[in-house]
């Protein structure tokens, strides 16, 4: 019974973390759809407040654990090179958005807080309550685009808010949807493929990342498909070797193996038959995409489109082009732009690096662009080594990150920051976490840890608000 509590307190953790860093399309659906608080900013900060109060362990302020200290300070050091800047040396004329732009620091700051607060063994259960938070997302999603009249077959899938342009026309934005998405597909390929997963979850696990993946193809959002192609190179770079593959094979050929796998396709197919329409659908949705992405393709090249006119750029694109444009006029002509920057909010490039540096100088790359390469290497490595679910299933989900960090946003966004504390947390310190939440256990086990103390065994289970510890006291660990 007190494991089982225990668990269900893991659980309200890791809904907290899921409300902060995915929370978006809860928002809008509640904002929007059940019109609870249209347009309300105050909600929205309500509703990650929520969150940060449901992340608050019985241990706060007594227990620290520790993180990836060289990206936990960098991380820290480029928070406060923005915020100095934003105070002190604005570069946006009529800036005006300084109690905003703050209060999205210091949520930056509580998260990272927070995250270095939670205990590991949230480990434990975090994969499906990602899931199943994602799966809640997309359903509403679904119903909201179900029962609103404005939006039409073909659209992106997102939930429509506000009034845009004479005519009324409401607009979403699909960005927050397609990353709901790719953080359900992830999650349920990291629950599927995991060997202590059983029958039925992992068929849940299966229905629910093709029902992410339906989603993320309907929202069409160029940077999520990159990432979701990125993640599949690698799962098949670190996953899929003659060895491997030749032991894969064997096991499909076992009774549990080949009834999961016949039992999805008999489903899908029985799905896709009663509800050939959705199928149809999809199919225009890839086609529409790949369209659109081949005359960008076309205009980079200045060749023509088979219809015989001259391929132009969409909007984000060419916003892109002309981002990439501008650092070249300084780079040829303007170098000392580039030493100090032009301060804070300066230039909107849609290239969240680029940003950094034009901005912030040479200060704001070295620490926000190496921030995200010393992140991108750890999640690398641990894609190579599968430490444990959340830390796999948080190396996947990354790779959006990353591929965001050159197509879109800002660097002063909290989309990019509460991920990265995230990160920071789980992604580069796995030898640190007790050896039975390993999925790959290491040989060699030092009081039940991978790796040695060198105050000695007993100092792991310190419990201080000086120590940064990474692991629950021993007395805890007893009961």
């Amino acid at each position: 019974m007190l494991q089982l509590l225990r668990k269900v307190d893991y659980m309200r953790i890791v809904v907290g973390i899921c409300m902060v860093v995915d929370g978006y399309p809860l928002i809008f659906f509640l904002k929007e759809t059940m019109g609870l608080a249209p347009g309300s900013s105050a909600f929205t900060a309500g509703f990650l407040a929520l969150g940060f109060i449901l992340m608050v362990p019985f241990s706060i302020f007594r227990k620290l654990y520790k993180p990836n200290l060289l990206a936990f300070y960098m991380a820290i050091a480029c928070l406060l090179l923005m915020v100095f800047y934003m105070i002190y040396f604005v570069g946006e004329p009529g800036f005006s958005a300084l109690g905003t732009d703050s209060m999205y620091f210091l949520f930056a700051f509580i998260f990272l807080f927070l995250v270095v607060c939670v205990p590991n063994d949230i480990i434990e259960v975090a994969v499906p309550v990602i899931v199943v938070f994602t799966l809640v997302s997309n359903l509403g999603l679904i119903y909201a685009m179900i029962t609103d009249p404005t939006w039409a077959l073909g659209q992106r899938a997102a939930i429509n808010f506000g009034t845009a342009g004479e005519a009324g026309e409401r607009s979403g934005n699909p960005h927050v949807f397609a990353r709901n998405a790719l953080l359900g597909v992830v999650a349920c390929g990291v629950w599927a493929f995991d060997a202590r997963t059983g029958l039925l979850f992992r068929i849940f696990a299966l229905f629910t990342g093709a029902v992410s993946a339906a989603i993320l193809v309907m929202t069409q959002t160029r940077s999520s498909i990159v990432a979701l192609v990125l993640v599949i190179a690698l799962f098949m770079f670190y996953n899929v070797r003659p060895a491997q593959i030749k032991t894969a094979v064997r096991g499909i050929f076992r009774p549990l193996p080949l009834i999961t796998i016949g039992i999805f396709i008999v489903g899908l197919m029985a799905f896709l038959q009663r509800y050939n329409d959705i199928y149809n659908l999809l199919y225009g949705y890839v086609m529409g995409f790949i369209e659109r992405n081949t005359e960008n393709i076309l205009a980079l090249l200045g060749l023509k489109t088979k219809a015989g006119y001259a391929a132009s750029f969409d909007a984000s694109s060419a916003n892109r082009t002309v981002s990439t444009g501008f650092l070249g006029n300084v780079l040829i002509g303007h170098m000392e732009m580039l030493v100090f920057g032009n301060g804070y909010k300066f230039l909107y490039l849609d290239i969240p690096v680029l940003e950094a540096w034009i901005n912030h100088g040479i200060a704001g790359l070295v620490l926000f662009g190496g921030l995200n390469l010393l992140i991108f290497y750890n999640c690398l490595q641990a894609m190579r080594t599968n430490p444990n679910p959340l830390t796999t299933c948080l190396a996947y989900f990354y790779m959006l990150i990353f591929v965001q960090m050159f197509t879109n946003g800002r660097p002063n966004e909290i989309s990019f920051w509460h991920p990265l504390a995230l990160m920071i947390r789980f992604v580069g310190v796995e030898h640190l976490f007790p050896i039975r939440l390993w999925t790959n256990p290491p040989a060699y086990d030092y009081d039940g840890y991978a790796v040695p103390n060198p105050a000695g065994p007993s100092a792991i289970h310190a419990v201080s608000t000086e120590t940064v510890v990474s692991e629950p006291s021993a007395s805890e660990s007893a009961a």
